[in-house]
């Protein structure tokens, strides 16, 4: 979303604005070629200064349009601290050519503590020269003074060594800040607390362990506290929180995940007590969900996710900082940075629930042409990283007429998105079968409602396979969490298989429990392909158990009769006779009642 003032320029240059966060810099330069020919060239056209915002990664964060003389800047931060140096860079165009870094924009690299300050002079539609300014850090820590370089000859920018600079400004600091590039991966401190759902305090955070892995960090450290009551500002008691600030420091980690949900507030007060960035199970879980989705439709899914939660957790000092410093005509309220991220993430809102809402319409069109077709479906459920997609894959090579495969790893939420393929069942019957999302305790309700138009599918399957870790000594837990899921979308009453895979991995002492447990279980190991031809005998007998067994009689002169009914796979027999053949189907009541002429009482 571009922002500042939009009044009379093109769409096209808009669009062509919006582009920009398409664009990635490589990290060790200050900015992509192809950004400056776009800002330099829309400056030109429209005579007005822009602004582009990028982090030490080379992700473009922020594009805004300002006037002739300035643009305004928002405050933009990818640290914690406001010690140091708030890990973004600001490069904006001077329309007039003059490429050097004017008061204006050394107030703002100052206050803003950005990393680096880039102006860049354009004439003729070009960019034309470049300087650029960093804080001066004075006796170990940024001062309200800078350093100036340039101008220089546009030629020079992409020689420039982006991180070498920062470090150059970042060695000089007493208190280093601890910079996190895309080489080094983030360290993680895991906080628990007593859990009251089967989980022990232990296995609660290993489990955290397992995800935070999933979602590429490095755990150095795991506390757990045995607290009976939360506390309402820090979810942890005081001391413990000093205890982690000290930690964090020694071990040098970036993030803190705590194994539950935490308010805004709470958030904002143990980032501010631990002086790094803090977030809770549920956004991990939300961006391990945005890691995986490949489809148009999952990212959309966690994309309204992410923006449920973050609506009311949207905490802030509220005042949109600027480059005009107060003054005469400044003051007054004005509109808060707050209320503007609160209705843009409101008008996002309402548009990623029209686009889910074609969706669901398009599932739908889907669903109502199976079941013309009389196929049934059956939907794959469990709790995350229990074998449903080496199920699947193992089904569809067996039984399958698409090989496809979908991703097999022993992660949590290895696969995301839906797929669903067709299976011949032992008597050559046809039926489709869905690998749906892994459930796991504590699930996001947001991202439960986000999932709704592909949980669907669970509730519209003729048959739900519910599949466990026999191996997991949280089995028992874990088939509780998925019913709990079941239910909440209405899923509770469907027809339901329960498989517990991976039998191999399971001890003895483990099975006769489980068994005793779960007598009417189906044990399976989808990796040694124990009991697979079990399974699909179970499907086959629960999905077609409701099928009606008749005899016909179809004269030669219908033999259009014999062609349906072949396709739909339901003739057990035929045999020709002088009136005509006489075929002995096992089908629905639907597909009997389109050839009842032809029954033969």
């Amino acid at each position: 979303m571009i922002r500042g003032n939009l009044v009379g320029i093109k769409k096209t240059y808009i669009k062509l604005l919006d582009q920009i966060f398409d664009i990635h810099t490589d990290k060790n330069n200050i900015v992509d070629e192809e950004i400056v020919n776009i800002i330099s060239s829309i400056t030109s056209e429209i005579n007005r200064e822009v602004s582009v915002y990028i982090n030490r990664r080379g992700k473009v964060v922020d594009v805004a349009v300002g006037d002739e003389n300035s643009v305004n800047l928002e405050f933009v931060t990818e640290r914690r601290s406001s010690e140091f140096l708030n890990g973004i860079r600001c490069i904006h165009t001077h329309p007039n050519g003059n490429g050097e870094v004017s008061s204006v924009d050394l107030t703002a690299l100052v206050n803003m503590k950005f990393d680096l300050m880039v102006a860049i002079g354009v004439k003729n539609g070009t960019a034309d020269n470049f300087s650029f300014s960093i804080i001066k850090p004075v006796e170990g820590k940024l001062s309200k003074e800078s350093v100036y370089e340039g101008p220089f000859r546009i030629e020079l920018l992409q020689s420039i060594d982006v991180l070498n600079v920062i470090s150059y400004l970042e060695e000089r600091l007493y208190d280093k800040v601890y910079t996190n590039f895309d080489n080094e991966t983030e360290k993680v401190i895991l906080v628990g607390t007593v859990s009251e759902d089967g989980y022990s305090s232990e296995e609660s955070i290993e489990e955290l362990e397992e995800l935070a892995n999933t979602a590429g960090a490095e755990v150095v450290a795991k506390v757990i506290q045995n607290k009976a009551k939360v506390d309402p500002s820090y979810y942890i008691g005081t001391g413990k929180v000093k205890e982690i600030a000290l930690m964090r420091q020694t071990l040098m980690a970036h993030t803190v995940i705590f194994d539950d949900e935490l308010s805004g507030a709470q958030v904002r007060n143990l980032e501010e007590a631990l002086g790094c960035k803090v977030i809770d199970r549920t956004t991990l879980i939300l961006d391990i969900f945005a890691q995986r989705a490949i489809s148009k439709e999952g990212k959309l899914q966690v994309e309204l996710a992410q923006l449920k939660y973050r609506l009311p957790r949207l905490i802030g000092l509220g005042g949109s900082l600027s480059r005009t410093g107060g003054g005469i005509g400044t003051r007054g309220p004005g509109e808060k940075k707050l209320e503007i991220d609160r209705r843009r993430i409101k008008r996002e809102l309402i548009d990623l629930e029209r686009q889910l809402k074609d969706v669901k319409k398009t599932r739908q069109l889907q669903r109502e042409r199976r079941k013309s077709k009389e196929i049934p479906v059956i939907s794959l459920v469990g709790y995350t990283n229990v074998g449903k997609s080496t199920i699947r894959n193992k089904l569809c090579d067996m039984a399958g007429v698409e090989k496809e495969k979908v991703l097999e790893a022993n992660m949590l939420f290895a696969t995301l998105d839906t797929t669903t393929r067709s299976i011949e069942l032992p008597s050559g019957k046809e039926c489709l079968i869905s690998d749906t999302v892994g459930f796991i305790r504590k699930l996001p309700h947001d991202l439960v409602e986000a999932f709704k138009s592909t949980l669907e599918e669970i509730v519209y399957s003729n048959l739900v396979i519910h599949v466990a870790d026999a191996s997991s000594e949280n089995v028992v837990a874990q088939i509780d969490t998925v019913n709990g899921v079941l239910k909440d979308i209405g899923a509770e009453d469907k027809e339901l298989l329960l498989v517990l895979n991976k039998v191999d991995k399971a001890s003895d002492e483990a099975m006769s429990i489980i068994r005793a447990k779960y007598p009417d279980a189906i044990y399976i190991s989808a990796k040694q392909g124990i009991n697979l031809d079990l399974l699909l005998k179970s499907v086959e007998e629960s999905v077609y158990k409701s099928f009606i067994q008749a005899k016909l009689l179809v004269p030669y002169t219908d033999s259009r009769v014999i062609s349906y009914l072949h396709n739909n796979k339901c003739v057990e027999s035929e045999e020709y006779t002088e009136d005509g053949v006489e075929v002995f189907v096992n089908t629905t009541q639907d597909i009997l009642g389109r050839v009842r002429e032809f029954i033969v009482q």
